[in-house]
């Protein structure tokens, strides 16, 4: 296995294999059989291999992909497969499924956002719709893998907050969904790196192994100059920043946003020059 991941990362043609599979949410209820089980029989639509990476599109009225998992057993002998009626929504496809190939996989992770919709799908790269098993490459991979990536960059600051905060009162905030992108996140960090633009500060320099990789990322053009139809340039238009310096960013300081320029400047002239604020 880990030899496999080690010719992964150098894209050898006997790589771990990452594939993207469909599964009809009308005919089996996935979610409730996950939140039970943490291992599932699948039928082998292909010959899946042990450490192979399948990513669930869930198709019908979800149309995502939901979910991450791992073959764990690349054949299953028909003998240990058990046909649980449990979870099967159309009963006729149950009954198919008495003649299927089986292989086994393993929960890994699940994500729930549009941003992993058909739609965004087909802008990286994704050609008609997902009607079979797939082997993923390219930047459809990069693209849907970095969503499932288990990182510490995944809290985020409104980039408008109500500024009339009454107790017991709804508060209402905009979300700035170009920082919310892994894909871009990720190319961000590996063009910059993970010390903040503003004031320097490295996370896993303070506080080690668990600092490591920690850092948010900011989007330096307003959310109200960008349009619907903007596409996001991780080099030109984020920024990696630390959660303090980005929600200062975040703040209005005479009804206007201060920029990193103008927030590094006060930094270095309140702390007359040294960067470290902690």
């Amino acid at each position: 296995m880990k030899r496999r991941i080690e010719l992964e990362e150098r894209d050898h043609h006997n790589a771990r294999r990452i594939w993207l599979i469909p599964a009809n949410p009308n005919e089996y209820d996935l979610e409730r059989a996950f939140s039970r089980y943490d291992s599932l029989h699948w039928k082998r639509s292909f010959n899946y291999e042990n450490g192979d990476i399948l990513f669930i599109y869930l198709s019908g009225h979800i149309r995502k992909v939901r979910y991450k998992v791992e073959v764990v057993e690349g054949i299953v002998r028909s003998s240990d497969v058990s046909h649980n009626r449990t979870f099967w929504k159309d009963e006729d496809k149950f009954e198919d499924s008495k003649q299927w190939d089986w292989s086994r996989v393993r929960f890994l992770d699940e994500v729930d956002t549009d941003l992993l919709s058909l739609g965004y799908l087909r802008e990286y790269g994704l050609k008609g719709n997902i009607q079979g098993s797939m082997k993923l490459t390219g930047e459809l991979k990069d693209y849907i893998t970095s969503f499932f990536d288990k990182d510490l960059t995944g809290e985020y600051y409104p980039d408008e907050v109500s500024e009339l905060l009454e107790e017991g009162k709804r508060k209402v905030v905009t979300v700035n969904t170009y920082e919310r992108n892994p894909l871009a996140r990720k190319r961000c960090m590996e063009y910059y790196g993970v010390s903040c633009h503003v004031c320097q500060i490295d996370f896993e320099q303070i506080y080690g192994e668990v600092g490591r990789d920690f850092i948010h990322v900011h989007h330096i053009k307003p959310l109200h100059e960008i349009g619907q139809n903007y596409v996001v340039d991780p080099i030109k238009d984020l920024r990696p920043v630390c959660p303090n310096c980005h929600a200062m960013l975040h703040r209005k300081e005479i009804g206007e946003y201060l920029t990193i320029e103008q927030l590094e400047k006060r930094i270095k002239s309140n702390l007359g020059g040294n960067h470290d604020h902690l």
